[in-house]
């Protein structure tokens, strides 16, 4: 079930609230702990070490291949963790080798313990009941002909007693979990977050203060969470738990549909119809319904719809349905009962159907891409730029050359407008399985036509051609491509306006053939861009008027434009960038009733399907570098 908002937390994740400091999803200890980077300059190293840091990891760390190698550093604690860097994972290409070598630990000159880290979790305790004073640590790293390599991220020191709490996370398409969040409450408090998962064997493991017991909500997005309680840790032994298995968020998961899809997403305006092709086998369709949530709270519809028998094939059926004159605005799942023996189920398909208010006459997108989203803490990252886009209010986001698209489906799941994504050089093999063919394209009215490509333009261009002779007839025609340098024949011929990629050499903003379009690239992989444009050509891509930068927005950092929910009907907006946001979007979600804002004016208006609760969308100019409040007042 679909659970979205255009602000930035309030409104979603009732049922998995992540570990927030002001916005970002952090490494967080209890109070006293000390964590001290493998990489710092008090660590002093003998033999070969590379400071490493995998693809925007969540920190840095040091590795090595060379037998005997070493770390020294003195520290000052009664008890002392070490946290190892993650497996880099094989499904990555250039990732380097997984650490399969052995790890000594001597504290004091004394060895304390023996690891061998691909077979460990990411923490184990060093010592502990220290005394108080100053210790030196030594890690020894030994390879044998066929193992070797070892990966130090930090170290932790604490004046309590420590113990370590262990057990294994494996989950549902288990070949794309690589890590996980591990959100550690007691009495509802967080005291811990932390990134962690050995994705060669699902081992996980994390240091917590001994004689307590705590609640840990592991998180993955594009998986269901799971809580669990711990049992008490025992300072001398470590803790244990059954394991953990994280089911594939039905936000993310297609079942039995063909059409429509993600990445092949209609958008319709109330009162028109759409063709949907599923797998109906020979079963009986009791109900058509579009259905979206949020913050718990359902809206949805029953469609009519009219079956194209002549369309069907063995298990496939096709049906026109139409929508509903008062159908609410907003992304939803497409869902079909079917009922027949052992066929009864609910066919599924989740954000395939956008409704929109109009159809855009200038569209405005938010582009990125190549932001190496291979695991959780760097798909938390593509999430906060999503809510950006919602609170920003664009007609459609546009993302190139991903990698993992697993964690990226659940990271984008709560965007409020349709998107298109395709997978480059470092993509996770699979990807079709959630996104389709590496060609496609939707229509956004008649008058947009956004192609998708993912392979290289040295590939046969007779299928774009193709696709793109379909649409002639739209006006503004733009490609979300892998690379840039598509034809400049076929850019003249089809007259488009825009093509974004993420990926190859240039100048990123550039215009090529007569037509001329515009090429939009992606700069870095800590910004997005927005991109406007005005009678079907591109007027802007860059921030705050510079001639080619990007929205800067770094990995670590507080979303500089989101929205803090006071109540339910009471917003502060704060925008730190030094640019405006015109017709900005806020969605409140009030006890039903009529409303009047302080200020920017009602947008959409939406009664919950128990009549309850109002989705109110309101519409706003925001100011650079502002801080503005909406208050709904009754009426």
């Amino acid at each position: 079930m679909r659970c979205f908002t255009f602000v930035y937390v309030l409104l979603c994740f009732v049922h998995s609230a992540p570990a927030l400091a002001d916005g970002v999803l952090t490494q967080r200890y209890p109070a006293g702990w000390k964590s001290t980077l493998a990489t710092d300059s008090s660590v002093t190293t003998q033999g070969v070490w590379v400071d490493d840091r995998f693809r925007f990891a969540d920190a840095p760390h040091r590795y090595t291949v060379d037998d005997q190698a070493s770390l020294k550093w003195n520290f000052s604690g009664t008890s002392l963790v070490i946290r190892l860097a993650g497996q880099n994972t094989s499904s990555y290409p250039g990732t380097g080798l997984p650490s399969h070598g052995k790890l000594s630990v001597y504290v004091d000159g004394e060895l304390s313990n023996t690891v061998y880290p691909a077979r460990e979790g990411r923490e184990f305790i060093a010592a502990t009941n220290l005394a108080s004073g100053t210790h030196e640590l030594l890690l020894v790293h030994t390879t044998t002909p066929d193992s070797k390599g070892v990966r130090v991220e930090s170290f932790l020191t604490a004046d309590q007693p420590l113990g370590i709490f262990s057990f294994a996370v494996t989950a549902e398409l288990q070949e794309y979990l690589n890590d996980v969040r591990f959100i550690v409450s007691k009495e509802g408090r967080i005291v811990r977050s932390s990134v962690g998962r050995n994705w060669l064997t699902g081992n996980c493991s994390i240091s917590l203060p001994a004689g307590q017991a705590f609640d840990i909500r592991i998180e993955a997005l594009g998986w269901d969470s799971q809580l669990i309680t711990t049992p008490i840790i025992n300072q001398n032994t470590p803790s244990n738990s059954p394991p953990v298995y994280l089911r594939r968020s039905p936000n993310t998961t297609q079942y039995r549909f063909r059409s429509p899809r993600l990445n092949d997403q209609s958008i319709r305006q109330p009162g028109e119809d759409f063709t949907a092709r599923f797998l109906g086998f020979d079963a009986k369709i009791n109900e058509v319904r579009i259905r979206r949530q949020n913050g718990g709270v359902i809206f949805s519809r029953v469609l009519s719809y009219i079956e194209d028998t002549e369309k069907a094939f063995y298990y496939d059926r096709q049906i026109v349905i139409t929508l509903p004159d008062d159908t609410p605005p907003g992304v939803y799942d497409l869902e079909i009962d079917i009922v027949g023996g052992r066929r009864t189920s609910t066919c599924r398909s989740p954000s395939s159907v956008v409704i929109v208010k109009e159809y855009p006459k200038h569209p405005r997108f938010i582009t990125f891409g190549h932001l190496d989203t291979s695991g959780q803490y760097q798909a938390e990252y593509v999430q906060r730029i999503a809510t950006m886009a919602n609170i920003i209010g664009v007609d459609m986001v546009l993302a190139s050359n991903s990698v993992n698209a697993a964690y990226l489906s659940g990271a984008l799941s709560n965007l409020q407008m349709p998107y298109l994504i395709n997978f480059g050089n470092h993509q996770v093999y699979g990807h079709h399985r959630w996104y389709g063919p590496d060609l496609g394209g939707v229509n956004f009215g008649s008058n947009l036509f956004v192609l998708n490509y993912g392979l290289p333009w040295h590939e046969p261009i007779e299928p774009v051609v193709a696709k793109l002779e379909k649409h002639r007839h739209a006006k503004t025609k733009v490609i979300n491509a892998f690379e840039h340098n598509a034809p400049d024949a076929l850019l003249d011929e089809f007259r488009i306006a825009l093509i974004h990629d993420a990926h190859g050499p240039g100048d990123k903003l550039m215009k090529m053939g007569n037509t001329p379009t515009q090429r939009v690239g992606k700069s870095n992989s800590i910004s997005f861009r927005l991109v406007e444009l005005f009678g079907g050509k591109v007027i802007n891509a860059t921030y705050n008027k510079h001639p080619t930068a990007p929205i800067p927005f770094a990995r670590d950092e507080q979303p500089p434009l989101r929205v803090q929910m006071l109540s339910s009907t009471k917003a502060t907006i704060i925008n730190e960038y030094k640019q405006p946001f015109p017709k900005a979007k806020i969605t409140f979600l009030a006890p039903q009733g009529k409303y009047v804002p302080t200020q920017g004016i009602i947008k959409s208006f939406s009664l919950s399907d128990n009549g309850r609760y109002a989705e109110v969308v309101v519409e706003i100019d925001l100011e650079a570098s502002s801080t503005s409040s909406i208050t709904l007042t009754p009426q």
